[in-house]
């Protein structure tokens, strides 16, 4: 079936279904549809690479986050629906973000367990808690059954069938022409009345963006004959548990739970990854995993007796090696790899840290992940590539230390050397790990991205972010600088991310960025100096502020940064604290401003590691002009 065609029968037969479980997770029936539009649009922009990977699954995703952007931007979040069922909206609306979502999904969604879990990013026995808490929480406040409740929420299709939905051509042509919601201005408008109308002032006082090469690594030096040599491999390459138990120091934890070959295994290897292998049509596949015995958490001394212990901790290891059938597939599998950890999807992912590895096996790029919750878990990532030849090594843990990246670097680069020995390679001895830049982000990867924030202490909420969008004003500038990139000579763009399904915060809670670019990096450091010569004589200048705190990091244009802890004075009320940021890259800056609610905030180091990795990202800022 022709491409268009294939798209448009997915639109009509899935569209309504869709429509359907959003209204029933947002209570709104514009928002749903401005969402569920939204993410079809996505959805066509990205059909090549979702046609074959849950599709449906995919617009239920994009649609859950645009809506929790639309939803957090405007200070009227519910619209009425007195014509709907407001009583079932209402008790729906109680439930957790996670709980409400769920329990949809699993009615009127038409998803099993698993694929529901794996969709809100909890596993299927926390799965299991949050779906009995919800049906309870239901029932005790209906009244009713969970099957009456279902007939209900099935009910709730007569509200969305009467509203206007795109033919697919026109949804397709606004995808095409990348029409998006534009939510800035709204949240804009209410952090610059705090941080800037309000001040009391005193007088006179982005992986498509890289050339093809750019992120592939390689196992070891090519060599013309290096496709025929990978024949050679076999699960031989593949890690022991000897080698594997250099990150515990105790072989006798680990065990092998699977060694297979099979190149129409479908299961991915672990959270991130889309697919089993990255390779397209593989000519082989190695895979081993392996499991380390549950080890007890450390029990404090003055626990009571009758307190539960706390759950033991988890631990295990993935690898694959996949030969591809031509260079170029390998290439496109190590792209398509880097993507799935580099720009993971799963809710309350952070990625913390980037590394090369270099000395035995080439360069191999590394990845630390944080998956936040009540547990923290740890990804670290190993992916390499060289000839025909893609390995990808994964280790997780929930322990409270996971192993240090030497120690994965070096697990890894035993492995790595091996392949690159026997699929034709020149290797050495000598390993290297040093910090690098994280893979650039597909959309705007001058940018921030969701998977660089990091969770707020107390907020279970999902970060979500609203389109880098040009602007007239600078909303990251405060009352200390009034930074403008334009009167500068530079020009700029910004993007506001939220935490819309958080409860109780202040409607300027967020955190906004600019990134600007300039036609010289002198143009840029004289800018970059001026913030922050504002802003360290701002309370000299203005009785209203003060600099409770200040850091800086670098010392040569190509990349440094300030960060602040400032507190304002409004016309009425307490004081208000944000935190700032001015970072520069060469001839590409980035302001970044975080606006807390109460005791609701991130610590100032935290704010640090977002401002470096906002320096970080400008490597790929689009240069003026």
């Amino acid at each position: 079936m022709p491409r268009v065609e294939e798209f448009d029968a997915f639109y009509a037969s899935t569209s309504e279904n869709v429509l359907r479980v959003a209204y029933a997770v947002t209570g709104d029936r514009a928002v749903a549809r401005d969402a569920t539009i939204d993410a079809y649009r996505h959805a066509w922009r990205d059909w090549d690479k979702i046609r074959d990977q849950e599709p449906h699954r995919y617009v239920r995703v994009e649609a859950w986050k645009a809506q929790a952007v639309t939803r957090g931007t405007h200070p009227l979040r519910r619209r009425h629906e007195e014509d709907s069922d407001t009583e079932l909206l209402d008790a729906l609306a109680e439930l957790s973000p996670d709980d409400r979502r769920l329990l949809v999904l699993l009615t009127i969604g038409a998803t099993d367990l698993e694929a529901a879990a794996r969709e809100i990013g909890v596993g299927d026995e926390e799965a299991i808690e949050l779906v009995t808490t919800a049906i309870t929480a239901l029932e005790q406040s209906t009244g009713q059954s969970i099957d009456q409740l279902e007939r209900r929420l099935t009910g709730l299709g007569e509200i969305t069938s009467q509203l206007p939905m795109p033919e697919a051509a026109e949804l397709r042509d606004r995808a095409t022409r990348g029409h998006r919601f534009n939510t800035i201005a709204v949240v804009a408008a209410s952090i610059l009345a705090i941080v800037l109308g309000g001040a009391v002032l005193t007088e006179g006082d982005a992986l498509s963006q890289l050339p093809a090469q750019s992120y592939r690594q390689q196992l070891g030096a090519e060599r013309p004959d290096l496709v025929l040599d990978a024949q050679r491999l076999s699960t031989d390459n593949l890690l022991t548990t000897a080698q594997v138990s250099d990150l515990t120091g105790d072989a006798s934890t680990w065990t092998i739970d699977e060694t297979d070959q099979d190149a129409d295994a479908a299961e991915p290897l672990t959270i991130c990854a889309e697919e089993r292998f990255a390779t397209q049509d593989p000519l082989k596949v190695f895979v081993r995993t392996f499991d380390a015995a549950p080890a007890p958490s450390a029990t404090p001394a003055d626990q009571p007796a009758d307190q539960p212990a706390a759950p033991a901790t988890t631990e295990r290891v993935a690898q694959s090696i996949e030969v591809a059938r031509d260079p170029a597939a390998a290439a496109a599998a190590y792209q398509r790899a880097t993507a799935w950890f580099a720009q993971c999807e799963v809710p309350r992912l952070q990625l913390t840290g980037t590394y090369r590895a270099t000395g035995s096996l080439g360069d191999v790029l590394l990845m630390r992940l944080v998956e936040h919750g009540q547990t923290d878990r740890t990804l670290t990532v190993g992916l390499g590539s060289s000839g025909t030849v893609t390995s990808t090594v994964v280790h997780e843990t929930d322990a409270a230390e996971p192993p240090t990246i030497d120690d994965f670097a070096a697990m890894v680069s035993a492995s790595f050397q091996q392949i690159c020995s026997d699929s034709g390679g020149e290797c050495d001895d000598d390993l290297t790990v040093t910090p690098a830049d994280p893979p650039p982000l597909a959309e705007d990867p001058g940018f921030l991205g969701v998977i660089d924030l990091p969770a707020i202490t107390g907020i279970s909420s999902v970060w979500g972010r609203a389109e880098a969008e040009d602007t007239a004003t600078n909303p990251a500038a405060t009352a200390c600088d009034l930074a403008d990139f334009g009167a500068a000579g530079g020009t700029a763009s910004t993007r506001i991310f939220l935490l819309p399904e958080a409860q109780g915060l202040a409607k300027t809670f967020g955190l906004v960025e600019t990134v600007g670019t300039f036609e010289t990096a002198e143009a840029a450091t004289a800018f970059v100096d001026q913030v922050q010569a504002s802003v360290n004589s701002c309370p000299q200048n203005n009785l209203a502020a003060s600099v409770v705190e200040a850091s800086t990091f670098g010392e040569v244009s190509d990349f440094r940064g300030a960060t602040w802890t400032l507190t304002l004075q409004v016309e009425s009320g307490d004081p208000v604290t944000v935190r700032s940021a001015i970072v520069q890259r060469g001839a590409s800056v980035a302001q970044v401003l975080f606006t807390p609610s109460g005791a609701t905030d991130m610590p100032a180091e935290t704010f640090a590691a977002v401002a470096q990795r906002a320096t970080e990202r400008l490597a790929y800022a689009v240069p003026a002009g």
